[in-house]
């Protein structure tokens, strides 16, 4: 069956009407059979037409075999959507003519001015694909929000910058407190992705789509650096992963959030590889600190999400108290009501020769309270007096360290190039710029010494251990994790060594 097309916008003078375009298209075969199609009053610059529509279904049932037109842009004004007609034409063996062009696929010049089309339909297609693509990087690098879902926690905010409408994001108050959770949980205890989804479920709290935690979905909020508050130390961790950053290392100063794009394979997970993905600062603030962050990452990039020790349900210090005489760890062993700590260096490895005096759980755990409320409390001073200053100038210096590693780099690949004269002159640069690098390195460490623990953990210890008799045993392992490393058990002394 031959199917004759024929479309008209608009009635006009000079416009050749419906009759007369079936006519020309009769004059293209003999055969009496021959169905027509007609759409008068729609436009050629999209498909959207009904008996053009019906045709194709008539096609895809395999009742046509040709197709004649009047002109081209009977089908269509736009060459893409012609290429994906034709390319559905071919699918099921139908030819096709233009009447007056004298287009006809069924013969070799007709075929050839086919594919001379589909190669520009092809060039406007990728052409159209990079003004896409370059306007999405455009918007990275001002740091617009990227599109898609609405990351957890986040709530969107319309705004306009530069006369330009985009979004930002905020803390949503149902999510957020969850969001600082999951963060907090995952970074310092000793919690897997499984037993954090499960800890969150039991707890009732929602996952973004309504339904119950698991390790995947925890893993991408975890990986989304839209989270961090971005510093110096972001910056290394992306750069050192490969990544492309939009923005000068200057303006990594610890406020604002991240966005992270690229092209990734179909078969991997987000965030599993991203090299020569693209880092931007966006406009939002960051929630999380960055200590914090990279400290998921390190724990998720090292496939580390349990540890052996620790997993004791009789003390909030199983896997922390060690001998002080082998320095091999202390268990809790049950007698009656009784719960005691025997060196396992003694019954499992025969390697201690001290047996110890009955040391209860209790008697240990008080002292160690004791202490820790001690310490927080010593730590609560000296961090009030200029903890953001710190941070500030901490940050500062790795900035500038950054950059002068950056310079040193440089340098080191003009040697190559340069003459003699030049060289020594280069090598003069990079000694000075060494020596400056081990001052600020001094100054770091300086600043790193006393400053390891943030004055939000520290807050927050604090008020869980006043209230410590209503803390689960979970809670109270978290907290003596944070800031306890061991502790050292004898008959008569028991030593703290704590974080710094």
């Amino acid at each position: 069956m031959i199917a004759i097309y024929a479309r008209q916008s608009i009635d006009k003078k000079d416009s050749i009407s419906i009759e007369s375009q079936i006519d020309f298209c009769k004059k293209e075969f003999t055969t009496e059979e021959y169905r027509v199609y007609t759409d008068k009053g729609f436009s050629g610059s999209n498909t959207n037409r009904p008996q053009f529509e019906q045709m194709l279904k008539d096609i895809k049932h395999q009742d046509i075999s040709k197709v004649i037109v009047y002109k081209l842009d009977r089908i269509s004004r736009s060459i893409l959507d012609f290429a994906k007609i034709i390319e559905l034409f071919k699918k099921y063996h139908v030819e096709f003519t233009s009447a007056t062009e004298k287009f006809d696929t069924s013969t070799p010049m007709g075929n050839a001015m086919l594919n001379i089309t589909m190669v520009f339909a092809q060039l406007e297609r990728e052409t159209i694909q990079r003004r896409i693509k370059d306007s999405y990087y455009a918007r990275g690098k001002k740091g617009f929000f990227m599109g898609g879902k609405t990351p957890y926690g986040c709530i969107k905010e319309q705004i306009a910058i530069d006369g330009v409408k985009t979004s930002t994001l905020k803390p949503n108050p149902e999510e957020y407190n969850v969001l600082i959770k999951i963060f907090d949980l995952y970074s310092i205890s000793d919690l897997s992705l499984g037993k954090l989804a499960a800890s969150l479920n039991e707890e009732g709290y929602k996952s973004p789509n309504g339904v119950n935690w698991d390790g995947q979905k925890l893993q991408r909020i975890l990986r989304n650096p839209v989270y961090v508050k971005a510093d110096a130390d972001i910056y290394t961790y992306f750069e050192n992963k490969g990544c492309k950053i939009n923005n000068d290392i200057s303006e990594f100063i610890g406020t604002n959030g991240c966005y992270l794009y690229g092209k990734r394979d179909r078969n991997a997970s987000k965030y599993t590889n991203i090299q020569d993905h693209v880092l931007s600062l966006a406009l939002h603030e960051g929630f999380i600190n960055s200590h914090i962050w990279l400290s998921c990452q390190y724990k998720l990039d090292s496939n580390r999400q349990i540890k052996n020790s620790g997993k004791g349900k009789h003390s909030w210090l199983s896997g922390l108290v060690k001998c002080g005489y082998c320095n091999y760890a202390m268990t809790v062993k049950t007698y009656k009501d009784y719960k005691y700590l025997s060196c396992t260096g003694r019954t499992n490895y025969k390697v201690c020769d001290r047996k110890q005096r009955t040391h209860y759980v209790y008697e240990i755990e008080d002292y160690v309270k004791n202490e820790l409320t001690k310490q927080l409390a010593n730590l609560k001073a000296v961090k009030q007096d200029t903890p953001k200053e710190v941070s500030y100038e901490l940050n500062q210096l790795k900035l500038q360290l950054i950059n002068i590693d950056k310079q040193i780099d440089n340098l080191i690949n003009q040697l190559a190039q340069g003459n003699e004269v030049i060289t020594n002159y280069i090598n003069k640069k990079i000694v000075q710029l060494d020596s400056e690098k081990n001052d600020i390195l001094e100054e770091i460490d300086k600043h790193t010494r006393d400053d390891k623990l943030s004055q939000e953990q520290i807050l927050d210890a604090t008020k869980d251990i006043s209230l410590w008799n209503e803390l689960t045993l979970e809670e109270k392992k978290r907290i003596a994790r944070r800031f306890i490393n061991k502790v050292f058990v004898t008959d008569d002394v028991i030593k703290i060594e704590w974080k710094s």
